[in-house]
């Protein structure tokens, strides 16, 4: 059933269509496309090119021997296709599984395995091969059998349990293969390590023993998701606590977890990360994720040469490796994702009209997308379900929806309306990148077999396992966490946490005006949020009540990064979209935008707060000669500090050198409890009344006595 390239120890499948593409090219389910033994060197580059409009992964692949003599590396890289045999072969159990039909499915699995025979044993090379061929025989088997238990008339669904002990019963398969001749029949050990991942769609489901690893990949982080199988003696590598056939029983580390946009997967041998530094590794990685993404998402062809797996083999080599030296790098090619989750939903409306290759933007990570639009409640999209709409307004439609775990999220898209703006279009994209940017978190809920998901936060156990409560320093920081889209989607939209909470908006309907000390309560959450996206040298530029969430407990959650833009390139042109009155006047004129400007917005929150009602009006914002003047009588009228009231005339100022520039500073003195600045002190009765009641009968004291001893 498999060929091999004996030279490099690459093994792929010409039974299935489409088994392998070289170095830097691209898999694809085209049953057309078929490809030979001849087609692959021995650096592990096809001759032969795939249309990358049809394709679904991109790989880079490469293996040597080494220092050693022999390359006891394996890899399998193929489409493992399942069938469904006719009826006439049906009949034939002896048929060959390569003579039946495609089943129509609507994508292809891809099976990546890498296994590293053990030098100790006396075949190693052997060994990994018998384990890679074994494990895709009996996948593809299994796969096959799963999708001729379904109905005919729709398309292959795979679920995840059941993908994952079809996997489990392969690995055992092929351990057994291995452990028990050497038990029974004397013959030498085989061992191997083994890695290995099988692509159903954008869900990964990762299997593991041995010293191997398998990296996740994104533009800015590299982790590790596989375990080493070692015992550590002292400072030395260690000794491999875990084969292929060492045991009779296996100890098989699986996962399951989404693949997201932007992110890809590595996998290589110990001989490849052992003499790599960390930090080299993931800024090698990492940079080439970066490049790949970027190009791909203009041109969708990855950039001639590109041998990232070949550079860190090498790389690895030239540090003093004396192991052979494998790599497997590998991502999805989004354009060509026609397998999204929305089949048979109703409700659902598409948009193709949205082609960002004519909008003048610098959002160069989408070219296509299709809007979900007009969504009802139990409507599916790639995998959420909606358990509620929460808003519905001509630039946007906001989803409560929940995941297969029942996770709660929310789904946030472009109305219809919208097309047309592309200045909105831009924001509405550059709101998910910041989002992320600032989220730096995983999606949670996904399952996981006998290891952490990769997927998964840490939890408290106070509290729920819920989409909006999973996480760690994020959900103190007063910034609305956003989750990444999965990979597959061609649809335009953002996936946020849930809150369970109100607007200050409508806070404020019914509280205003609030007292002073709930005011500086709120301007501090609100300008701590603030603060940490200052802190990564950003201006979100609309701050208002609208955007503001506030929680069941209280906490803040700062929402809409649409107009934000970098405090460092000064790139802010235009005035915020939305209600103006709380925009800084510098936005009118050429003043430079700064920390001030989002701290002029907080401040007529507060104001608004403490009286009911705005200090100014938009017409007096826009006029740039205005002297701006904050009425202070309702503040009288509401006894706000004359520090609290001076505080706010100076955030209001319309000269943005004489404000405050720093959060910090302006909530400091905005402080109630802070007297230290105020010119007008308060009166003594007011500060100290028992004070003054006590030195008032001293007097009356005194003058009594004065009087008994003047009479008598």
């Amino acid at each position: 059933m498999y060929q091999n390239a004996d030279e490099m120890a690459v093994h792929f499948n010409t039974g299935n269509p489409s088994s392998l593409i070289g170095s830097g090219q691209f898999v694809t389910n085209d049953v057309s496309q078929r490809i030979d033994s001849h087609a692959i060197d021995k650096t592990g580059d096809s001759k032969d090119i795939v249309d990358a409009s049809t394709a679904l992964w991109w790989l880079d692949f490469f293996t040597m021997a080494g220092r050693k003599t022999e390359n006891q590396d394996s890899l399998l890289i193929t489409t493992c296709l399942p069938y469904q045999c006719s009826d006439a072969e049906s009949s034939n159990a002896n048929r060959s599984i390569s003579q039946a039909r495609s089943h129509p499915s609507s994508s292809a699995p891809l099976l990546v395995l890498m296994a590293d025979g053990v030098s100790a044993c006396q075949f190693p090379k052997q060994a990994s091969r018998l384990v890679v061929n074994t494990i895709a025989h009996k996948i593809t088997l299994g796969l096959t059998a799963l999708a001729q238990s379904q109905d005919e008339t729709s398309s292959i669904s795979f679920d995840d349990d059941q993908v994952a002990t079809i996997i489990k019963t392969a690995v055992n398969k092929a351990n057994d293969i291995l452990y028990f001749p050497q038990s029974y029949q004397r013959v030498p050990p085989l061992l191997s390590t083994l890695s290995g991942l099988l692509c159903i769609g954008d869900r990964i489901h990762l299997f593991h023993t041995g010293d191997s690893r398998i990296y996740r990949v994104g533009v800015d982080c590299l982790t590790v998701l596989s375990k080493d199988h070692r015992v550590h003696r002292g400072q030395d590598k260690g000794a491999l606590a875990a084969a292929i056939g060492a045991d009779s029983q296996l100890e098989l580390q699986q996962s399951v977890f989404t693949l997201h946009q932007n992110e890809c997967l590595a996998i290589m041998t110990d001989g490849v990360y052992e003499h790599i530094e960390p930090t080299e590794l993931q800024f090698e990685l990492c940079s080439s994720a970066t490049d790949i993404f970027q190009l791909m998402a203009t041109t969708h062809k990855l950039p001639l040469g590109f041998k990232t797996s070949q550079a860190v083999c090498e790389q690895a080599f030239s540090a003093g490796s004396h192991d052979n030296l494998s790599m497997v790098m590998l991502s999805m090619n989004t354009r060509s994702a026609h397998f999204t989750s929305i089949n048979g939903s109703k409700g659902i409306g598409h948009f193709d009209g949205i082609d960002f290759d004519n909008l003048d933007t610098v959002i160069h990570d989408v070219n296509r997308y299709q809007l979900p639009t007009d969504l009802q409640i139990g409507d599916h999209i790639d995998g959420f379900t909606v358990i509620g709409i929460i808003a519905r307004t001509a630039r946007s439609h906001v989803y409560w929806v929940q995941d297969e775990y029942n996770h709660d999220f929310v789904l946030k898209s472009p109305s219809l309306d919208s097309v047309a703006d592309g200045h909105y279009l831009r924001d509405f994209l550059k709101e998910r990148k910041i989002g992320l940017s600032l989220s730096k978190h995983r999606r949670a809920g996904e399952s996981a077999y006998n290891q952490a998901d990769p997927n998964r936060l840490s939890v408290n156990p106070a509290s729920n396992n819920s989409g909006h409560n999973v996480g760690s320093g994020l959900s103190e920081s007063g910034l609305l966490r956003y989750y990444p889209v999965p990979a597959s989607t061609t649809y335009l939209y953002h996936l946020t946490e849930y809150i369970a909470g109100e607007s200050l908006r409508d806070f404020m309907d019914r509280h205003e005006p609030c007292d002073v000390w709930q005011t500086f309560d709120l301007l501090t959450k609100i300008g701590m949020a603030v603060r940490v996206m200052h802190r990564n040298y950003l201006l979100h530029q609309d701050i208002k009540p609208e955007n503001i969430l506030l929680t069941k407990s209280g906490a803040v959650k700062l929402i809409d990064f649409g107009s934000a833009s970098s405090s460092i390139l000064k790139d802010s042109t235009r005035p915020p979209n939305g209600d103006l009155h709380y925009a800084a006047p510098e936005y009118y004129t050429d003043a430079p935008k700064g920390v001030h400007s989002d701290l002029f917005s907080i401040a007529v929150i507060g104001y608004e707060l403490l009286t009911g009602q705005l200090p100014f009006n938009t017409q007096t914002l826009m006029m740039p000669n205005q002297t701006l003047m904050m009425p202070a009588q309702p503040l009288r009228q509401q006894n706000v500090p004359d520090t609290s009231q001076q505080a706010l005339m100076r955030a209001l100022h319309v000269n943005t050198n004489a404000r405050y520039q720093a959060i910090g500073e302006f909530l400091q003195d905005f402080n109630p409890d802070n007297k230290a600045h105020s010119r007008d002190p308060e009166p003594l009765i007011k500060r100290n009344p028992l004070l003054v009641w006590h030195g008032i009968c001293f007097i009356e004291f005194v003058i009594i006595l004065l009087l008994l001893a003047y009479f008598s």
